[in-house]
Formats: C-alpha cells, structure tokens, sequence
C-alpha cells in the first residue's frame, strides 16, 4: 500500500528564545504518524510531567532534544549542506528514534524506500515488533488471573509474590538547603511519577506480566477449574472463520488456504475484502468495520480462525493473534513468524502453528481429530480459564515514547553535571528506577556513560535479514489470485 495522503517534510522555523525557571527537556516529531500530526497543542504529557517536559512543532524539531520519526510517514533527513552526516554531526545529542509498526517486508515497501541502509547511523532508539527493540510493539499481553492466583494461595498452599516492592523515598527535607530550582523541580517530579508508576504497574501486573504458569502447577489446578463447554456445529464438518482484507500478500496465504480448502470436510468462511460473492457464509452478517462486538459473535459460531500474517518475518505477530485470535471462541490456527517465536511471546497452547505439520493434509487430519474430540480441543481453549489479556499488559505498555526521551533527556543533562552531589546521584538513580519498574531495558542506550550508538537499521530491521517469504507478488500473480483463488474457487 503506498502513501495516500501527501508527505509531510517539516521546514525549520526559528524559535525565539523564552525565559524558563529551568529549560525543560523538548521532544518534537519530525514526521506526522498516518498522517496525524503532533505539536505544542498535543496534549501527551500528564501534570506532573509537563513541568519538566514539552512538545514543540515539527518545524521546531532542530531545536529539541528528542525526536520521533514514523517510518510511514518519512520522506527524507534533514540536510544542512546536502549530506546525511552534516546535520547528525551538528547535533549529536539529539536522540532520534524511529517507529515502525509493520514488519520489515512492508514497512519499506510503504515508505517507499528503496534501500533500507540510507536509515543507518541516523537513530538512537527504535521501536518495532521485534522485542529486541528499546520499544517492543506488542499489540497486547497476559497476565495471571487474580482468582487464579486466589487458588494457588488458598488451594494449593503456593505462595505468590508481589512483583513490585516499594522503593525507599528519602524524606521530603533531605535536599532542603539544595539552591537549584531545576533539581528540587525534578526531584519533585520524578519522586511522583515513580509513585504512580508503581501504583500503576501493581494493580496491572500484581504477579507477573507475560510470564505463563508452569505445566505442573496448571495440572494441580485442574479440580478447582469449571468446565469449558466447546460449541458443537458438526462432527464431519470443520468450520474455519478468516477476516482479510488484503488479497495478495508476501506470505502467500491465500495459496495456503485455497489448498486447505480443498480439503475434505474442510470450510473456510471468508469476511472481509476478499470473500467471494459465490460463496454464502453460514451467518448472515459482513462485520462493517467498526463494528462492536461483532467480530466476537461471529466467531462464536466456528470452532477455528485463521490468524494469518501477510508476511513471514521474524516476531512479525499482530492483532491477528492478539485481537482476533485470542477472542477466547474459535481456536486461532497461526501462520507468520516462526514456531519458536510464538513459543517466546504468545501464550502457551492458544493456538495451533501451520509450521507444526509438513503438509496442508496432515494439518487438515489434526483439525478434523480435535473437531471430533472435545477434551482435546479444550486444550486450546484452556488459557481463557488462567489469563487476563490486555493492552495493559504490554511489555512497553506504562512506557510512552515522549516521557521516555524526555526522562533519558534528563538523565543525560544530570550525568553532564560537573557537581557530584547527593541530589544529583539520587536522581539518576530515580530515573533508572522509573524503567526498572517494568524491567525496560532500552539496549540501545548505556547507564553508565549516558549515551547510545547509532543503530544501522539494514542490520537490525530488514526484509533481506528477517524475512524468509516472498517479494511483493507481481501484477500477473496478483490477478491469478484474484481470478483463480478469490473468484473462481471460493
């Protein structure tokens, strides 16, 4: 999918100088995000924050200390004299980081970038699905059911822990004779926003965040868990729900599914852009988008869903599984990343991975064994008993862009300090705090020096590098599939 609205390339606009008690630490987009602009009127920082934080426009952006780039939106750098490196040498402590929200094989492909090294030695930071990232994208994430933890307490006789202790905050007179309005102000803020985030972060994740139970402790609680009571259509018949959109994609699913579909005893109702107008679902419903709820009820009605990536590319795992798979109905069946990275990031045994079977026929064969035994299929179904799941579960999910340039602002202005006082040492630490708390690793950037490397992105986030599926399809394999598979067939 190509650019729909028009680029954004932001002009650099003066800015007069104004007198702060303290400067605070500035953060401006550079690029709009789908075209969704970001400035001074945005409100994205809280209270507290705005007292050490601000947002200036795009076209303020050589004046701020952060900046953030939304690869769907990116047009080009900034140039002084016509080169990359001119502008970055002039201002190196700017941290820049770049969101890219689609996997390696269309992100490009979007921001219509022919070579992905003309991104290298430009970011700080990054954000994309691969948790390796300072921001892991994770659509959503699990936790531990409190009634669950209840039963392992109370039943089981297992002691669970908190996973967040309170940190020590030294009285409130400890820096009193301190002159310096900046780290008094600081203090003041960041004490506050640990608290919050704490607060925030226990009643979230009171145990554990996307960490599963273990085999043998689920085993124990199998007395104490109700019943799932499975829908039953037909015993031969095997009913398969796909909600797609895009009908020619670079993992070549449509292939995949016009041959599962051929299978005996095997039907695929398709919703969305790509169904067929010779073939009736067995619900009379089209699920406009935007519709509540929808989705859910229509799913109720099937016993599988076809949680189906356009691309295979390593951790590339959307809200295909997220939302729609794990709607605790229909049993998401997965194609996309690879088994081990499912096993690394999504819940244990809520889906079924075509990767699993060595051809369509034996997947075909399991479908048809779990359609025919209940206490198999369960299985599946199983994790809606013991995990919430939640965007408030994410990996990243208390952790922003802007407060976390705007805290690594901070840090660096305090690690530039010449004075070596108390108050200054206390806040750094406050500041590692604040990302200890949901374990943020940010691994681009170094504690003890205060600074990062510049990331070559042809490396860390490339289709050549992290994907293993096809190029875009061409024009004549884009009609095959449209005349052959979709219109024909289905």
């Amino acid at each position: 999918m190509l650019k729909t609205h028009q680029p954004f390339i932001p002009q650099i606009r003066f800015r007069s100088n104004q007198s702060y008690l303290f400067k605070k630490v500035s953060i401006a987009h550079y690029t709009t995000s789908y075209g969704s602009r970001t400035d001074s009127q945005s409100n994205v920082f809280n209270t507290n924050l705005k007292q050490v934080c601000e947002i200036y426009d795009p076209e303020e952006y050589a004046y701020a200390d952060g900046i953030i780039v939304s690869l769907v939106d990116f047009v080009r750098f900034p140039t002084l004299s016509n080169e990359k490196e001119s502008y970055r040498r002039k201002h190196q402590s700017q941290l820049w980081l770049i969101n890219i929200e689609e996997s390696p094989r269309n992100s490009y492909r979007t921001a219509q970038i022919n070579n992905v090294t003309e991104l290298d030695d430009w970011f700080n930071l990054t954000a994309t699905l691969k948790p390796e990232s300072d921001f892991h994208i994770q659509y959503r994430g699990y936790r531990i059911k409190p009634e669950i933890v209840n039963l392992i307490q109370n039943k089981l006789n297992l002691k669970f822990n908190h996973t967040i202790n309170s940190t020590f905050l030294p009285p409130s007179n400890s820096f009193i004779n301190v002159p310096s309005i900046y780290l008094n102000t600081l203090t003041s803020v960041l004490n506050k926003e640990l608290n919050d985030r704490q607060d925030a972060h226990s009643q979230a994740c009171p145990y554990t965040c996307n960490q599963p139970l273990s085999t043998d402790l689920i085993q124990s609680l199998q007395p104490y868990l109700p019943p799932i009571s499975p829908r039953v259509l037909n015993r031969n018949i095997v009913y398969i729900a796909w909600f797609v959109s895009n009908c020619d994609s670079h993992s070549g699913r449509e292939q995949y599914v016009y041959k599962l579909r051929s299978q005996p005893g095997i039907r695929i109702d398709i919703y969305g852009k790509c169904k067929s107008l010779f073939h009736s679902h067995i619900i009379p419903t089209e699920c406009p988008k935007g519709t509540s709820n929808c989705m859910e009820k229509t799913l109720s009605n099937y016993r599988f869903y076809l949680s189906f990536e356009n691309s295979k590319c390593d951790t590339y795992i959307t809200e295909k599984y997220w939302y729609h798979g794990l709607n605790g109905k229909a049993v998401p069946i997965v194609l996309g990343a690879k088994i081990e990275q499912y096993q690394r990031i999504a819940i244990p045994n809520s889906y079924i991975h075509v990767d699993n079977y060595q051809t369509i026929e034996q997947l075909a064969k399991e479908l048809h064994r779990l359609n025919k035994n209940d206490s198999e299929y369960i299985k599946y179904l199983q994790w809606t008993q013991l995990y919430d799941v939640s965007e408030h579960y994410g990996p990243t999910a208390r952790y922003d862009y802007h407060s976390t340039l705007c805290f690594l602002g901070h840090y660096q202005r305090l690690h530039a300090m010449k004075e070596n006082n108390e108050q200054r040492q206390y806040l750094l630490k406050r500041i590692r705090d604040i990302f200890n708390i949901g374990k943020m690793h940010l691994p681009n950037f170094n504690w003890e020096t205060a600074t990062t490397k510049l990331i070559r992105i042809s490396e860390f986030y490339n289709p050549k590098v992290n994907c293993w599926d096809n190029d875009f399809p061409s024009f004549l394999r884009r009609m095959i599939n449209f005349l052959l598979i979709w219109w024909k067939l289905f």
